[in-house]
């Protein structure tokens, strides 16, 4: 055994003796070893590079972030493992966290829908296969829980209205009680009646009766899955489970207990795309705005007589491509060339698959700009000869040529990026570069539709719900998904038949902005003209949700024309897939909705950002003001000595039955 296998070897023997009972020693050893085979040097030879190689491999090879970044975790744990072994407390870690690990994206839970259940459900026909399906469902139980349930951990069977009750040797060798609903309690005995009888105290015996194991149970819903055609996983089913509970209003904390969580920002993971609270907040706001008054008539009567131009493009769409890297800046120096590609194709996996052409081009883009600017006015060969009056000159430039501060921030936000990376790998970067302050951004006008605006597209629209020309169902259902629920435009095009929920009427969007998940929630409207869609086609679950009648799925631009040559149908409104996000947010927030529960529904991570896009109307402050002084002045005396008598003002006789002002004042002031 060479030296750095046994060093492996007493890591392993660290981590069990650091996390007894748990998968930390065999994930965490398994990481390393897969380090150990990238990279070959001693330990003490290892550099940052070295770990950017390794994540750069790992990426390439199409693993997940999660993944990426566990791995990631496990190498620089055995970094300091090493240094508190050898006794070398001052040998750095080549491991850079923040660097390496990257930002993983939030992800929803992957519940299973209702429908989706009841479809695997039909499926498996064995008892003890539905056995142990019913407790993963019913009970919330872990895969590595079920098999290591014993026949004397049933506890109590179900009597009148309390539950059967189970006990659990969950994760970290923790003990717990699970609750069993009578239905689920009576499948499992149907399982245990036809049990063969065995040495073994498992419930769960395989054909040849030894205890089935986790990875017989996987292969068994593997198996489910594929005749069902739908694809679950063991924990899925957990993640159903707690979805389940809380719409059916359990609070989050028993449930966390029910799950074996010891902090329940645990089980907020498990609960993130179920939030009963802001679906019914959402539906009141709508039903709200659903009984506001219409704009007159003739407007409307006006738009439908337009007709929306065909704007389907030809057929030649192509699946995105990477850059032609070889094309891209060949001018430019050699070094300066160098650094932007290769900053651009380590962010390359972590971007959305569909959206990474787009995004390298992009930041490509705003990087040979300022290149070639600073090139015009002071030459330099190197990222390393930059410095801060650079960026503060082409900041002042860039304001000069008419540029918006958020463009000229973008621009820089790039070029920063790919400067602190160099930095990173020990390149003489001008330290005082960091210190460049974005540009402020002006207060932005309000981008959202007038109500009369709002309300004429939305007419014109609703009005073609009953037609039978696909691609008029096609426009409906994109124009409600972005007026009703406030996706991006790009969330809309990457919407797959996976991401529907029909029987919640949610919709989950994957990987937003940020790759931040969330979900959103249908209105009547939009379920409907959703309806209408799919009665001509179904997507499958892996495959784009709109396509065009030609059968090729929408792009950005397709959609883009198509929102704006709706507006020109309908009266000639001004608008844009964007502007219906705006919209939604600004026409919520007016209905009575909580900002924060706006916030949810748009994604945003503060709500500073949320106010950029709903804003409130006149009409929306008078009342609030009117409903809030109203309570506080009823519980106050007034301060007038002639107060002004208005209808709801807490008096019991008029002036005229008063003789004084004096009189008016102390009336009112005994009434209150």
């Amino acid at each position: 055994m060479d030296k750095r296998t046994e060093q492996i070897q007493m890591f392993r023997q660290y981590l069990e003796r650091r996390a007894p009972g748990r998968r930390t020693s065999i994930d965490y050893v398994s990481d390393v070893r897969q380090f150990a085979a990238a990279c070959p040097k001693p330990w003490a030879e290892v550099t940052m590079r070295d770990i950017d190689a390794f994540v750069d491999q790992q990426r390439q090879n199409g693993l997940s972030a999660a993944t990426i970044k566990r791995r990631v975790a496990a190498v620089k744990v055995f970094f300091d493992f090493l240094a508190e072994e050898t006794g070398d407390l001052s040998w750095p870690n080549p491991v850079r966290f923040k660097r390496h690990a990257g930002k993983p994206p939030r992800r929803l839970p992957r519940d299973l829908t209702n429908e989706q259940v009841e479809q695997l459900w039909a499926t498996i026909t064995s008892l003890r296969d539905r056995a142990w399906f019913a407790l993963m469902l019913k009970a919330g139980l872990r895969v590595g829980e079920i098999v290591n349930l014993k026949l004397t951990d049933q506890l109590a069977p179900p009597m009148l209205e309390r539950p059967a009750r189970l006990r659990v040797l969950g994760k970290g060798q923790k003990e717990r009680l699970v609750l069993l609903t009578a239905d689920a309690y009576a499948i499992l005995q149907e399982w245990l009646q036809t049990r063969p009888a065995s040495e073994h105290e498992a419930i769960f015996l395989n054909q040849r009766g030894q205890p089935l194991t986790a990875n017989g149970i996987e292969w068994l819903l593997r198996c489910y899955s594929q005749a069902a055609g739908v694809k679950a996983t063991p924990h899925q089913l957990r993640h159903t489970f707690a979805r389940q509970l809380i719409e059916g209003g359990m609070p989050l904390t028993s449930l966390g207990k029910l799950l074996g969580h010891a902090q329940v920002s645990t089980t907020e993971i498990y609960t993130a795309g179920a939030d009963p609270e802001l679906a019914q907040a959402y539906q009141t706001a709508m039903a709200r705005l659903s009984n506001t008054p219409l704009p007159p008539p003739e407007k409307i009567l006006t738009a439908q007589s337009q007709q929306v131009p065909n704007l389907t493009p030809s057929l030649n769409v192509s699946p995105p491509l990477p850059p032609d890297w070889d094309a891209w800046a060949p001018d430019l120096p050699v070094e300066l060339r160098q650094a932007s590609l290769t900053l651009v194709q380590r962010r390359l996996p972590i971007w959305k698959p569909q959206r990474r052409r787009e995004y390298a081009l992009r930041t490509l883009g705003n990087l040979r700009r300022f290149w070639e600017w600073q090139l015009a006015h002071r030459l330099i060969t190197s990222p390393s000869d930059l410095r801060l009056t650079d960026l503060q000159a082409y900041q002042k430039a860039r304001l000069a040529a008419g540029k918006a501060a958020s463009t000229i921030n973008r621009h820089l936000d790039d070029l920063l990026a790919l400067l602190r990376e160099l930095a990173d790998q020990g390149q003489p970067i001008d330290p005082a570069i960091f210190r460049s302050q974005h540009l402020p951004r002006p207060d932005c006008l309000p981008r959202h539709l007038s109500e009369a605006d709002s309300h004429c597209l939305e007419s014109y629209v609703r009005n073609r719900l009953d037609s039978a020309d696909s691609l008029v169902r096609l426009e409906n259902a994109c124009f409600f998904i972005l007026a009703h629920t406030g996706l991006r435009a790009g969330e809309c095009v990457d919407l797959q038949g996976g991401d529907l929920d029909l029987d919640s009427r949610r919709l989950i969007v994957r990987q937003g902005k940020g790759s931040r998940d969330r979900v959103v929630y249908l209105s009547d409207t939009a379920y409907q003209a959703l309806m209408s869609y799919l009665d001509e086609r179904k997507p499958a679950q892996a495959s784009p949700l709109f396509t065009r009648p030609t059968g090729q799925p929408i792009s950005y631009m397709w959609l883009y024309q198509h929102i704006i040559a709706l507006g020109q149908a309908a009266g000639g409104v001004e608008v844009t897939p964007h502007q219906l996000r705006h919209t939604m947010a600004t026409r919520l927030l007016n209905a009575g909705m909580k900002v924060t529960h706006i916030q949810k529904l748009l994604g945003h991570d503060h709500l500073s950002t949320t106010m950029i896009y709903a804003r409130v109307s006149d009409a929306t402050l008078e009342a609030d003001y009117q409903q809030a002084m109203h309570r506080i002045e009823h519980q106050q005396m007034p301060m007038s000595r002639t107060p002004v008598l208005v209808t709801n003002w807490p008096v019991f006789q008029t002036t005229d039955q008063l003789s004084r002002p004096e009189d008016v004042h102390n009336q009112t002031c005994n009434s209150v």
